[in-house]
């Protein structure tokens, strides 16, 4: 049988040949040397993507689910789909040869899904970088706030403002530049270690406060709906799907095999952090008594809640440039840029990006309803775009379904899109009810409004 060639045949992979040679354009990879991340590179730079804010929010997620048995399960379940549609896009990457999401969604489905895909990336990155921002200003508040007193609203060079911003520009500004995320492996080792000593001291305070909860964790929730709770909360806590293929393009032994084992290993490190901190944040306060932000339920005054403040904005510096970049990279796609973009053009945008971020973060005083609703995009990054990929690669190298495989893979695809489209509409349905409550009564994700609040107003 002759091998498929022409417009097709970047589409095509080894594993999709149906015919006995070697694929030419995979033994001219191998003859080339590639530069980029190696294993553990790539994996501080998952994780690092992964695990971020919605750590601090995972203890009253346990919580708000109603136990820690059923905390822990639904979160093993989402889990082994997530990382399943990790491993989705790599191979969706390798087979359309693409660097980021909408191009290889354009690939798959032509112009105009480029653009829808684009706006997406473009959209839910620009609010994640307004929520960093937010975030470190928020942290900043607090540590000022122990250490120097409430007056320190009233002075100008320790305000909210200039402290974001000059902490910002210094740190996450020089960040931002780099043509490859490969660039940002070592900063991404910083972040992890950040949230390693985060996750130490919730375990040390767990095991170390003098008196026990009045109500304690509970296992299982009184009513089966309260599970639904922790869904949008660990759609939020793993995505890291829109940098996924950015991520795989960076590696220098390219494979969808080999990312498959980062993945894997990423996801293993993630779900020990955010189960660990769940459950011992969880255990430390109580049922019904879970602050939204775990390090705000921390009155001592102490030098080591102080570290495990000033890490969370050191992880968020870490964090932003790698959402930037594929809001960057979208920006780019949108207006038919997809090849080399040259360092001027490329310099512009992104202090455009960065200048809009910080001045929203800093004069809007509240946009965590906005980022609660951009949070339906999460559910679609994980599910919903890796399984239309699924279907359509699937389709292309095998379109009558001859193979009992191709026809699982179908199915497969048709399922995770259908759990997106669910997730998103819980997510959404969340987002409308958080809306029409009250400021005091709203669960933040993001945003951290009552802190905000408490301390400057």
């Amino acid at each position: 049988m002759n091998c498929l060639t022409g417009e097709t045949d970047r589409l095509i992979n080894n594993d999709m040949l149906l015919c006995t040679a070697p694929n030419p354009s995979s033994f001219r990879a191998r003859q080339t040397a590639r530069s980029g991340t190696g294993a553990l590179s790539t994996i501080f730079l998952i994780v690092n993507a992964t695990l971020g804010a919605g750590l601090l929010n995972f203890p009253q997620a346990f919580d708000r689910a109603g136990g820690i048995a059923t905390s822990v399960i639904t979160q093993l379940v989402l889990l082994v789909f997530i990382t399943a549609t990790l491993v989705i896009l790599a191979n969706c990457s390798e087979i359309t040869n693409t660097s980021s999401m909408q191009n290889m969604f354009a690939e798959f489905y032509g112009g105009k899904a480029l653009i829808l895909c684009a706006l997406c990336v473009a959209i839910y990155s620009f609010g994640c970088c307004l929520t960093f921002i937010i975030i470190v200003g928020d942290q900043f508040d607090r540590v000022l706030a122990t250490y120097y007193g409430y007056n320190y609203c009233h002075t100008w060079y320790l305000s909210r403002s200039i402290i974001t911003a000059a902490t910002c520009s210094i740190f996450i500004l020089p960040l931002c530049f780099f043509k490859r995320l490969d660039v940002l492996s070592y900063a991404s080792s910083v972040g992890c270690v950040t949230i390693l000593y985060v996750v130490c001291l919730i375990v040390y305070k767990n095991f170390t406060k003098v008196e026990s909860p009045i109500y304690p964790a509970k296992l299982w929730p009184d009513n089966n709906y309260e599970v639904l709770q922790i869904i949008p909360i660990i759609c939020f806590a793993y995505q890291s799907h829109m940098t996924a293929i950015p991520l795989y393009a960076c590696m220098k032994e390219r494979s969808p095999g080999n990312f498959t084992v980062c993945a894997v290993l990423s996801m293993i490190i993630c779900f020990a952090a955010y189960t660990v901190v769940g459950i011992c944040g969880y255990a430390t306060f109580g049922t019904g008594k879970v602050p939204s932000d775990i390090l705000q339920g921390y009155t001592d005054k102490s030098i080591i809640i102080t570290l495990a403040i000033i890490f969370i904005a050191v992880k968020n510096f870490t964090t932003y440039p790698i959402v930037l970049y594929c809001g960057r990279d979208a920006l780019f796609s949108l207006f038919g840029m997809h090849g080399n973009v040259n360092v001027g053009l490329r310099v512009f945008v992104t202090l455009i990006w960065y200048v809009l971020s910080l001045l929203i973060a800093i004069l809007v005083p509240d946009i965590s309803p906005v980022i609660n609703l951009l949070g339906v995009m999460s559910a679609a990054f994980i599910f919903i775009f890796p399984g239309l990929c699924l279907f359509r690669s699937t389709l292309l190298k095998d379109s009558e379904l001859h193979l009992n495989k191709d026809r699982l893979l179908i199915i497969f695809a048709v399922f995770i899109t259908a759990l997106g489209a669910f997730v998103s509409g819980v997510v959404f349905v969340e987002a409308l009810e958080d809306l029409n409550q009250p400021s005091a009564n709203v669960p933040l994700v993001t945003g951290f409004r009552q802190l905000r609040e408490n301390l400057c107003n």
